[in-house]
């Protein structure tokens, strides 16, 4: 949806972007996705697993895992004239703390440790995020309703920074301090057309600003939209631009790129057709690599799988 996540809610996939989202989950949560390839490393990898319990309104407790692997090794020859294989990698453990203190009020705290190994050296580094999402429900009829979400987080606010040891020299990486701004309407219907316990439809728009405080580039506008079948079929499609370095070669480097962005999802609500309170929905999208150059190259599709498994405790559906 255009890379638009800071006002959406009840997914734990977005808990990057505004872990306050993560406060409306209902019950266990489990949730994976696989993405592949990256550019021209064709082995290269993303993976991300998270594991999300509610206890009640007050407490949702999140744990997730991102990890960025070149797939395969990399032959590195150290200071020491050693030739060794490595595979670069760089992976992100974070615990999220989320609540919802008044009904439609949505608060989350991300604590993040990041270990970056570009080759025979590895880094640690530790980060917060904290965002807010606000629902507001109106027009509630039997048949149909609607609701807007406002949503604001930042990335790394304590401004943190990962340091490589590089023979006694430190070598410091500034980290991005993100921040972003969203909001989105939600138009349901629930005419109980086909099946009488699953909601005919739903129309999702959204819309977000992002600015990185500590750099000049990577500002960017986002939008997208979701349309759901009988809460079972999503086809969901939007639209990016964002604003990226040209390291003073305009000719060459771009200095923006745009992209359409599109997908679909299925969803299994079983708690709403047996008696089993579990909902499964898997997502795909497979897109074209936006090129960062003038030359146009062909880096193929990046596309990405995701399984999410919802239990949902029967006291709190």
């Amino acid at each position: 949806m255009g890379r638009s996540y800071a006002s959406i809610d009840g997914d734990l996939t977005t808990a990057f972007y505004n872990p306050a989202g993560v406060a409306s989950i209902q019950g266990l949560e489990l949730s994976g996705s696989y993405s592949s390839p990256y550019y021209l490393a064709k082995d290269a990898n993303y993976g991300f697993v998270s594991v999300c319990y509610t206890f009640n309104d007050y407490l949702v407790i999140g744990l997730n895992r991102n990890q960025f692997s070149f797939g395969k090794n990399i032959i590195f020859t150290d200071d020491q004239g050693n030739t060794l294989p490595y595979s670069p990698y760089e992976t992100n453990y974070c615990l999220t703390i989320a609540s919802q203190p008044i009904k439609n009020l949505y608060l989350g705290l991300n604590t993040n440790c990041l270990i970056w190994q570009p080759l025979d050296r590895k880094a640690t580094a530790f980060y917060f995020d904290f965002g807010v999402i606000k629902k507001f429900s109106f027009a509630q009829k039997v048949a149909s309703g609607h609701s807007v979400n406002l949503g604001a987080s930042i990335v790394n606010f304590n401004y943190g920074k990962i340091t490589l040891d590089n023979n006694g020299k430190k070598l410091p990486h500034v980290l991005p301090v993100i921040t972003r701004l969203g909001a989105n309407y939600q138009f349901t219907l629930d005419k109980h057309w086909l099946i009488d316990t699953l909601k005919t439809f739903n129309f999702l728009i959204q819309g977000e600003f992002q600015d990185v405080l500590n750099s000049g580039y990577e500002t960017a506008l986002r939008t997208g939209g979701e349309i759901t079948f009988l809460e079972i079929l999503s086809i969901r499609a939007g639209y990016y631009k964002e604003t990226i370095d040209d390291y003073g070669n305009p000719a060459f480097n771009k200095g923006e790129i745009k992209a359409l962005t599109y997908g679909f999802g299925l969803q299994i609500p079983l708690f709403k057709l047996t008696n089993i309170p579990l909902n499964i929905n898997f997502d795909y999208t497979s897109l074209p690599q936006p090129d960062h150059t003038t030359a146009y190259y062909n880096f193929g599709n990046f596309t990405t799988y995701n399984l999410r498994l919802n239990w949902i405790f029967k006291d709190k559906k």
